[in-house]
């Protein structure tokens, strides 16, 4: 095969995922699980979508990019930061359930990724998903969607992560960690301007059409080598 590294995304790629009733269920339910420690509903989503902004913009080499968030987000309220953390990981371990019917199977993610570790077992396998959550919260995701850990070499999350997808750093970092280059790499996605923004920085691209995002960010020096279904790209590759 061409490439010896494949990056995966996985919400819209691997699995099947609405972006917007994600958010409106996500930030529902954890304001109302932290109601005891910011009584402010309000104030509670205005900010975490402030800070989440600022951590995907972040581009501090020092901190990895949940402390990029809640360097941010916690000076905004009186609550200690250490308690804010460990309830946001107490809220995915219980109430992100919540978000469970909104993920379904993607048909043929499961058949591409066992044929790409049958076939080409030396290929190394890159989850390459934003990391704007901590690993819990994408391995819950992952279980709901039917998408095994066994298929990946790396997974990249909020606590292993220098910097978000709109950073090219993210996908140098990446590379470093696995050994790799652009040239050798092929990015999976469904989203025009994260996934597709690889492309900027040597690396070859796959758009998944079939929850597209972001299409209209897709300027003319990020067009995709390639587009199409899980299917299509199944067959490329083998």
């Amino acid at each position: 095969m061409k490439y010896k590294y494949l990056l995966f995304d996985l919400d819209g790629t691997l699995l099947h995922f609405e972006p917007e009733n994600f958010i409106r269920t996500y930030l529902g339910a954890a304001s109302k699980y932290f109601i005891d420690l910011i009584p402010d509903p309000q104030k509670f989503v205005k900010e975490i979508l402030r800070s989440t902004d600022v951590m995907e913009k972040g581009d501090n080499k020092d901190t990895n990019t949940l402390e990029e968030f809640l360097n941010d987000f916690c000076p905004k309220f009186k609550a200690n930061c250490e308690d804010i953390r460990q309830r946001f990981h107490d809220f995915y371990e219980t109430e992100f359930k919540v978000i469970k019917p909104l993920i379904t199977k993607m048909k043929g993610a499961e058949t591409l990724l066992k044929m790409i570790k049958r076939e080409y077992p030396e290929i190394k396998v890159i989850l390459a998903t934003n990391p704007v959550f901590p690993l819990i919260s994408i391995e819950r995701r992952m279980e709901w969607g039917e998408i095994s850990q066994e298929y990946f070499d790396l997974i990249t999350h909020a606590e292993n992560s220098t910097y978000c997808k709109g950073n090219g750093n993210y996908w140098i970092e990446i590379l470093e960690k696995v050994g790799g280059t652009p040239e050798e790499s092929l990015v999976i996605g469904n989203d025009g301007f994260r996934d597709m923004g690889a492309k900027a920085y040597g690396f070859s691209t796959f758009l998944i059409e079939e929850n597209l995002e972001n299409e209209e960010e897709m300027t003319s020096n990020i067009q995709p080598d390639y587009r199409g279904t899980l299917e299509d790209l199944y067959h490329l590759l083998k």
